[in-house]
């Protein structure tokens, strides 16, 4: 099933089984010499069927196709080694591609020290390589063909500028069609829910950076948006202030906890914030384990943002990260 955008763009809705994101939505450019396939899903049964499938109806030939991935997520990576035919290209930044050739490489999960350090009980951890981003994630290495911002991909007609917005991952991109100003989002710019911010190794204030990405997308004229995740509400400008002033709002209520519960780790300060899951408002005590991972990963990037501006401190007991607000 495919469902046409504007001329040569159509969207393959690919179901995210047991994700609250639902589904992604898979890009296509089409053209009879080579198209380009934006983003591709998990790797499981139920995504690789919804693509292909889609794939066959639009009559897409991998054999003359290209893969651009907006990121290093498995929700957007996971099929593209299966999905590329010996001559496509799959697209990249450097920083994301990097990333996934040394999570296949790796034996452990390089998460485990971090996030045992945020508070997490030895149970809960014990369930850490169960989280879709490294269950979902492709099997096989793949030579990837980087990109960097101001780089210009040509397919369908359409001239794509890369733009690279790091924060949500280190190395995300977008895509942007300026003669039309359509604009491919990836994750940058979701409009019914807010993106994910956590914290990476070797990259430093995720937060500040993905703000910053913000502002640098703001200056682009964007008729038609184009996020991999739900629907469009509204203007990409009118997005953009509202996901900052969420942040805001956050990092607001972060501070007022510590300052009434000094030396919280991540995962306590977690435990007192308000959240919404599927939809809803849920307790802490309620909250599926594959989602916490996320809540206490955003919790501590905006710790992090506090950190290097001089906001809050914190303190090593041996085992855990402790806060405290200046």
């Amino acid at each position: 099933m495919y469902k046409q955008i504007e001329g040569n763009i159509y969207t393959i809705p690919v179901p995210l089984p047991g994700n609250p994101l639902k589904c992604l939505n898979s890009y296509v450019i089409l053209d009879e010499r080579r198209s380009l396939v934006i983003d591709t899903g998990f790797r499981m049964p139920e995504c690789r069927e919804a693509l292909t499938a889609g794939l066959a109806e639009l009559g897409v030939d991998m054999r003359r196709a290209d893969i651009f991935l907006t990121h290093l997520h498995s929700d957007h990576s996971g099929l593209a080694s299966e999905l590329a035919s010996p001559g496509s290209k799959i697209y990249i930044t450097r920083e994301d591609g990097r990333r996934i050739d040394e999570i296949l490489a790796s034996a452990d999960n390089p998460r485990v020290d971090e996030y045992r350090s945020f508070g997490f009980s030895e149970e809960e951890m014990a369930h850490i390589d169960d989280a879709p981003s490294l269950k979902y994630q492709q099997k096989e290495p793949v030579p990837f063909t980087y990109v960097a911002g101001g780089d210009a991909l040509c397919y369908g007609g359409r001239r794509l500028l890369v733009i690279e917005t790091p924060g949500h991952t280190p190395g995300h991109a977008c895509l942007y069609d300026k003669a039309n100003q359509i604009m491919f989002l990836g994750d940058h710019v979701l409009f019914n829910i807010t993106p994910n911010i956590t914290t990476w190794p070797g990259f430093s204030d995720p937060l500040g950076h993905y703000v910053h990405s913000l502002m640098d997308i703001s200056i682009f004229a964007v008729r038609l948006p184009l996020p991999a995740h739900r629907e469009v509400t509204g203007t990409m400008a009118e997005r953009i202030g509202t996901i900052i002033e969420h942040h805001g709002t956050r990092i607001r209520e972060m501070l007022d906890i510590l300052d009434a519960n000094p030396g919280m780790t991540p995962y306590d300060l977690s435990g007192r914030m308000r959240w919404r899951v599927h939809g809803r408002s849920d307790s802490w005590a309620d909250f599926p384990l594959t989602q916490k991972w996320f809540a206490v990963g955003e919790t501590a990037a905006h710790l992090e943002y506090l950190l290097c501006r001089g906001r809050v401190r914190r303190e090593f007991d041996g085992a855990v990260w402790r806060y405290f607000a200046d």
